[in-house]
């Protein structure tokens, strides 16, 4: 399941500073332009690692156009679908850099975004993730709206980091438009087979440090059906996860709390630190049962309308 290096590269060449992770399924329509946008970058380090997951569209030949290219691209492909998670975490997994970012190969970065999280992250080794603002996009790549939803991630105390993205992430552009250390990112599970686990995975990643949010916008993400989860079906959206499922799996929202609960006990701090973020996330999980409680019991009370 090795990535394929291209052509020109060297054997045993140097870790890069940076590892860029790019999964793609059937994005072969704006792929070019994502990885465009890597090799538009000021800071030049990096290794750019693609996973296919099982395209059926143009992306391999694309692909195969920019490995014979650029020695920093290597390639991996799966056979067969194997789910969002899948393809996700294996270019993370694989990262060789100090520094890991992910970028989907439907969305573009600034030709500085790198050089300036690294910036950040070398002068302030407390930081874990740093991002810049996020500008949507049309299907064609025309400029849409900002986005007014992200938030920097400050706090001392890691429990408050933790609740601070528990209850206020809900556009996650952090997972796509962020730098993170990939020593803070390995420490976690990365992403889960269930919608809402990249939620879960920024809260965790939060619980080992804060996050910067820079003024200036440095990524654009495609907005629309075929690219925003809130306009897809529960069905597609499970597909994203499990290609060949037949219904959405029930129990969602409890997953997620368990991933929070979960998450509080692995993380790399200390076990006062750990009580209190595994008690901030015990009440998160009692509020949602009890709304559901509440609104179940309205439903059974009120008459068929």
């Amino acid at each position: 399941m090795a990535f394929i290096p291209a052509p020109s590269a060297q054997q045993d060449t140097p870790a890069p500073l940076i590892s860029i992770g790019m999964p793609v399924f059937n994005a072969g329509r704006w792929l070019a332009q994502a990885i465009e946008s890597v090799l538009a970058q000021t800071c030049a380090d990096y290794e750019l690692l693609i996973s296919d997951n099982g395209s059926t569209d143009d992306t391999a030949a694309i692909v195969q156009h920019y490995i014979r290219a650029d020695s920093r691209v290597r390639w991996h492909r799966f056979r067969i679908n194997q789910g969002l998670t899948a393809n996700w975490n294996i270019v993370a997994r694989e990262a060789r850099g100090r520094y890991f970012k992910w970028l989907s190969g439907t969305d573009r970065m600034a030709p500085d975004l790198l050089a300036r999280g690294v910036a950040v992250l070398e002068a302030r080794p407390e930081v874990v993730l740093v991002f810049g603002r996020t500008r949507w996009i049309d299907e064609d790549g025309h400029p849409m709206s900002m986005c007014e939803l992200d938030f920097a991630v400050g706090d001392v105390r890691p429990c408050d980091r933790f609740l601070r993205q528990a209850v206020n992430l809900s556009v996650n552009n952090q997972i796509n438009a962020g730098l993170v250390r990939t020593q803070s990112l390995r420490r976690t599970r990365l992403l889960a087979d269930y919608p809402s686990s990249d939620l879960v995975l920024m809260a965790e990643l939060a619980l080992q440090g804060p996050f910067v949010l820079l003024a200036d916008e440095l990524f654009q993400r495609r907005a629309g059906r075929d690219f925003s989860t809130p306009d897809r079906t529960p069905l597609q959206i499970e597909r994203m996860y499990n290609p060949n499922a037949l219904r959405p799996r029930r129990s969602q929202a409890l997953r997620k709390h368990a991933g929070r609960l979960a998450a509080c006990w692995r993380a790399p701090i200390t076990p006062a630190d750990r009580l209190l973020a595994t008690m901030a996330a015990t009440h998160l999980a009692l509020q949602a049962l009890r709304r559901r409680a509440v609104s179940l019991l309205a439903g059974v009370q009120s008459p068929a309308v």
